[in-house]
């Protein structure tokens, strides 16, 4: 998404007052050319701090995490000096893990989608996904829905990382919830066939339409977790990992932001902040 986009959209989520907003990650716009997926070309630049700053305000302290390529130019100081003010992520990359190495030393805490939109882990280049799994510093986030993860690559991960540090995440875009059909938002157009969502005309994956909830019941189904631990890859360890101390776990005092499943894990009720809505 363009950088005015980016802005305009980071306004209109604190002007609504979003009360089911908790924070905004920034996917772009420094970004690889390489490794960009879904994101247009023409919306990636070089690490700023002016754009940086323009985007922190525009979220208006909304702003919790911002994916970053590590080699470019300018990300390792962007990352030192501004570590305090968001959670860096490293994603969209082409490094063989020497800058995705520094960035993790300079601060960056997160791994953006684990396997997707990065460099391969080989025998002699451990790249973003094996210096992600073995940091103990570092939060790795997978996409559980079945189609950005084999099977094989989320198990694996979710042992190496741990269930502590495994933060499944949806990639959702905006067609979620709307079925099958074409699909136009922002600078781009999406297929969505099969419940899979690609740029129109392409077979390069656009996010996913897939919710938490599915996450789990995938790492029920694929992990073999009992449903309390498979909640914690889907709330608790996101929770702890950005700070949120009032959330992410069920106890006396925190946010009742409640998702209530079926024995067979499909959603049968919402509920934001202990109100029940649609």
């Amino acid at each position: 998404m363009r950088l005015d986009r980016m802005v305009r959209a980071a306004e209109a989520v604190v002007a609504a007052e979003a009360p089911n907003v908790r924070g905004i990650h920034f996917e772009g716009p420094f970004l690889s050319h390489r490794r960009r997926g879904a994101q247009t070309a023409d919306a990636l630049l070089a690490p700023d701090g002016k754009v940086f700053d323009e985007l922190i305000r525009a979220a208006g302290g909304l702003a919790m995490a911002m994916t970053i390529a590590p080699e470019l130019p300018g990300a390792i100081e962007l990352i030192e000096q501004h570590r305090g003010e968001i959670t860096f992520a490293v994603g969209h990359t082409d490094d063989d893990g020497t800058w995705t190495r520094w960035a993790f030393d300079a601060g960056a805490r997160t791994a953006t989608h684990l396997f997707n939109a990065m460099s391969a882990m080989t025998h002699r280049q451990p790249g973003p996904v094996g210096l992600a799994l073995t940091d103990e510093r570092v939060a790795c986030e997978l996409i559980a829905d079945g189609i950005h993860l084999s099977p094989e690559a989320l198990t694996v991960a979710t042992r190496t990382a741990g269930l502590d540090r495994t933060i499944l995440v949806t990639d959702a875009m905006a067609a979620t919830g709307l079925g099958d059909g074409e699909y136009s938002y922002a600078d781009r157009h999406v297929h969505v066939s099969d419940g899979v969502a690609t740029l129109r005309g392409t077979d390069t994956l656009a996010g996913s339409v897939h919710f938490l909830a599915d996450a789990l019941a995938t790492a029920v189904r694929v992990l073999g977790l009992p449903v309390p631990q498979a909640a914690k890859l889907v709330a608790s360890n996101a929770a702890r990992h950005y700070g949120w101390q009032d959330r992410g776990t069920l106890a006396i005092g925190n946010v009742a932001d409640l998702v209530l499943l079926s024995p067979d894990l499909t959603i049968e009720a919402v509920y934001l902040a202990g109100t029940p809505v649609s």
